[in-house]
């Protein structure tokens, strides 16, 4: 019975090959009785059957006998182990001390962690509910750099870089800080204060994810703006000088002064700059705008409007005049492309058009990348020239992604072109590319009535800001906000705000965290702050039109505040109590997208 079990067996493991004409003579010798051996049985048929299988093996059945032992030996591990570490004291002792070691180190990384959170979470502002009239006041006397979104480069937290996934925080060592402007890369951010002094964080700054706080790199009270690429943080200043601040902290160069070419005009200013990876543009008061190359790919996709015929000789770091006989009133930079803005209204692009970011149609070969500055003719309705009714008045971009705010007549419409997966486009759809331009509805055609003027006024849009896969937006809805220089204003009751709205991607809680991945449409993001941070909290029914149960969040409008009224006001230039009691700050909340996170600031004006 035993060798018929192991023949069977063996029939099972083994494939039966094609026998050759050798093999059935095999057969007949191996049946043949054994002379020279007398005491050998003849081989039975079955035996003689095995034995002219050939010895080749199965790769099924290599992969089971595999799968078998493995299961066969942590089977007998699970059961039996602790059993034979009894028996064999060395083998014991020694699994004992590395499970007590790994076990003590597992249990201290663990209450490690929960402190982190634990600190985290006292500086977090979990889902509120706050209302309008409460957000308004807080806003306008608590000053400070509020971020919420991801901490993976430390730019939410960078005491703890690498942990948390949309934390709602005040970044350590900027809170009660009135600031000027802020500027939120990839792996680095920088802000500027009312004193002048340019802080700079994240693991990009630092050069390693290890615990810091923001760093004052540069002290200059006539700075105004900051942008921030790849590799380096733009400052403007009340001069009209364009200086390039290196983002690493090992960097010792001195912040460099870009030149004009040719040279700014007579009382020709500097009025705003916008940076993409690696590249800026500044548009000047006499309608000039001038781009600059950050490093080798600064101009690797034609993005600084200069004309094919220049690519190979751009200049890096000099800020070059854009060719051009209109005059412009706004640029804006993406990742790769750069939007223009003419004072009549037409819309001019050029670089990366890889998403349809330019808005040129279906993506083809030959429209991948725009050498030219060209305009965007499908921002029109008959896609060829520019109504006399209908005129450009806000631009935006993220890396592929294009925003441009229309008046059509009586209306205001958004409209987005590029890059939309993860909702970016706020067209309520998710494709990879859109080539013409699509009209965002939630931000588009959207009227209410003015109290001042009695008549009906057409709702757009004060700021937007975009960047990666998001976008904030903040409304330029009637407030009852009156502007009152002697600061009487602050702290009555009611008061509301613009609305803020937010969309695309939310993997980081970059859109106010949320349990949603995204969001393809705007939404009303929950309010940032807790009611239990306000000093007197309102008794005030109302939270908003929409929703009741959550209030929306409201950016604080323009307001002059006295300086006694900030609660946590961190400035080196207020030490004297009776200056600080008597100055009045004009300032407004601000809303910044950067990759990944979402920034609110107390502004100074």
């Amino acid at each position: 019975m035993f060798r018929i079990a192991a023949a069977r067996s063996a029939k099972a493991v083994f494939r039966q090959a094609p026998r050759g004409p050798a093999q059935p003579a095999l057969r007949s010798l191996r049946t043949q009785p054994d002379t020279t051996h007398p005491s050998t049985p003849p081989l039975s048929g079955l035996d003689a059957e095995v034995e002219g299988v050939a010895p080749e093996v199965s790769s099924y059945a290599i992969g089971a006998t595999v799968v078998l032992i493995g299961g066969v030996a942590y089977y007998a591990y699970s059961e039996f182990g602790a059993g034979i570490a009894k028996h064999l004291p060395w083998l014991g002792s020694g699994a004992a001390s590395t499970g007590a070691q790994s076990t003590a180190e597992a249990k201290a990384e663990a209450k490690s962690q929960a402190q982190r959170v634990r600190r985290l979470r006292a500086r977090m502002a979990p889902v509120s509910t706050m209302s309008a009239l409460e957000q308004v006041n807080w806003a306008w006397t608590h000053p400070g750099l509020y971020v919420t979104g991801s901490n993976k480069y430390g730019l939410v937290d960078p005491l703890h870089p690498g942990s948390g996934v949309g934390l709602k925080a005040a970044v350590p060592g900027l809170g009660g800080k009135l600031l000027r402007s802020a500027a939120f890369a990839t792996t680095h951010a920088a802000a500027v204060d009312a004193d002048g002094c340019l802080y700079q964080w994240g693991t990009g700054f630092a050069g390693a994810a290890v615990p810091h706080t923001p760093l004052c790199t540069l002290r200059d009270s006539s700075i105004r703006l900051l942008v921030a690429s790849n590799d380096y943080v733009a400052v403007l200043d009340s001069k009209s000088r364009v200086r390039l601040v290196p983002a690493t902290a090992s960097a010792s160069a001195e912040p460099a002064t870009l030149a004009f070419e040719p040279r700014l005009g007579w009382r020709e200013n500097v009025v705003s700059l916008s940076a993409g990876e690696d590249h800026i543009a500044a548009t000047t008061s006499s309608g000039h705008v001038y781009t600059c190359a950050l490093g080798p790919r600064g101009n690797d996709r034609s993005q600084l409007g200069l004309g094919a015929a220049a690519a190979a000789t751009v200049q890096p770091f000099v800020l070059k005049r854009v060719p051009a006989d209109r005059k412009f009133s706004a640029a804006v930079c993406g990742g790769r492309h750069t939007l223009l803005l003419t004072v009549d209204g037409d819309v001019l692009g050029c670089g990366a058009n890889d998403f349809g970011q330019l808005a040129m149609g279906n993506y083809t070969e030959g429209n991948s990348t725009v050498r030219e500055l060209t305009p965007l003719r499908r921002l029109w309705k008959d896609e060829h020239f520019r109504p006399a009714l209908e005129r450009a008045e806000m631009l935006a971009a993220s890396s592929a992604t294009s925003y441009i705010q229309v008046r059509r007549g009586d209306s205001l419409r958004l409209l987005s072109c590029g890059r939309g997966i993860d909702g970016q486009l706020g067209t309520g759809s998710l494709v990879h590319m859109q080539g013409k331009p699509a009209v965002i509805s939630a931000l588009s055609d959207k009227h209410e009535f003015d109290p001042q003027s009695q008549s009906r006024k057409p709702l757009g849009l004060r700021s937007i800001s975009a960047a990666g896969d998001h976008v904030v937006a903040v409304r330029d809805n009637h407030t009852n906000v009156v502007l009152d220089q002697s600061g009487a204003e602050v702290n009555k009751a009611p008061l509301f705000g613009y609305d803020v709205l937010i969309w695309g991607s939310n993997k980081e809680g970059q859109c106010i965290p949320d349990r949603r991945h995204r969001f393809a449409e705007p939404s009303h993001p929950s309010p940032l702050y807790r009611t239990s941070n306000l000093a007197s909290a309102s008794t005030s029914t109302f939270t908003g039109a929409d929703d009741v149960s959550a209030p929306r969040l409201q950016a604080a409008p323009r307001q002059w505040v006295p300086e006694a009224a900030f609660k946590n006001l961190n400035s080196e230039s207020s030490s004297n109590k009776t200056t600080r009691s008597s100055a009045k700050h004009l300032v407004e909340q601000a809303f910044v997208a950067g990759s990944e996170i979402t920034a609110a600031y107390l502004k100074l004006c």
